[in-house]
């Protein structure tokens, strides 16, 4: 396992506050030549099945950092990465729209540690 590695992969996440853990794509796994570590039985509404682990070294905007072990789900269909509570709970997501209000312009960033919520009118 190489967590130094310099490959990096730019890609489309969900966060799921019902998710235990984030979860990668396999085409994900495979860009960046994650090798598995292992599997682990997983239950969700669609049953329960046997998926494979991977470490790796994820980076969010804003500058969080983690090392961590994700499980490879092929049913992501949105987006390539699932951001878990094992990732969400470290911190709080901003989302910043400017004053266009163009939900395309829209950014997301993560902070850590969790700083409160600032609510202006």
């Amino acid at each position: 396992m190489n967590l130094n590695s310099e490959k990096k992969l730019k890609v489309r996440a969900l966060w799921d506050t019902g998710a235990t853990n984030t979860m990668v794509s396999k085409k994900v796994a495979d860009t960046l030549g994650l090798k598995k570590t292992g599997e682990i039985s997983v239950r969700s509404f669609t049953g329960e099945k046997i998926v494979n682990l991977y470490y790796l070294r994820l980076l969010l905007a804003g500058g969080f950092t983690k090392d961590l072990q994700v499980l490879e789900l092929s049913e992501i269909k949105e987006a390539d990465v699932l951001i878990g509570m094992d990732v969400i709970g470290y911190g709080d997501f901003i989302f910043t729209l400017k004053k266009e209000y163009n939900i395309d312009r829209a950014k997301i960033y993560f902070r850590s540690p969790s700083k409160g919520v600032k609510i202006r009118f």
